[in-house]
């Protein structure tokens, strides 16, 4: 049972699921495909591509492994009473904002963004922000809101 289910209200029911974005993963895989690439360098070539392409291998393995876990510890839901947005696996950082209190929701898209339907989502309350990036069709998650506000 994830955290949304296990912290609903009496007569509370779950109206749309936010997910995360596959487009959180594009930086990890450009980097471990640059990295694979150097590190497999012909012998020609010198030791430092190597060593370089082994460092940036790294780099892309830690970046993978911290995207993934973003991606395990992420909850963002919307039910017929609230707003539910939690994030992380080892600290948990979680709001639920009544939807009677839900003074602004903030869209963000990059060009990016737009083309593959991805953005940041900001919600404001009581003069407190809090943003979540990378959320799959953040126009959906918005106009869900504002249909169960009105």
């Amino acid at each position: 049972m994830n955290y949304i289910q296990k912290n609903l209200l009496s007569g509370e029911e779950i109206k749309y699921v936010a997910r995360l974005h596959f487009f959180l993963f594009v930086q990890p895989i450009i980097l471990l495909l640059i990295g694979a690439f150097l590190a497999s360098s012909p012998k020609e070539i010198s030791a430092m591509t190597r060593y370089a392409g082994l460092l940036i291998l790294f780099f892309g393995i830690v970046s993978l492994l911290s995207r993934i876990l973003i991606k395990v510890g992420s909850s963002y839901a919307v039910t017929n009473k609230r707003v539910i947005l939690k994030t992380g696996v080892i600290s948990r950082r979680a709001v639920d904002l009544v939807l009677a209190k839900c003074e602004g929701l903030h869209i963000k898209q990059s060009i990016l963004g737009r083309i593959f339907n991805f953005g940041t989502i900001t919600v404001t309350t009581g003069g407190v922000s809090s943003s979540y990036p990378y959320i799959a069709d953040p126009l959906a998650f918005r106009k869900e809101i504002n249909t169960q506000i009105g």
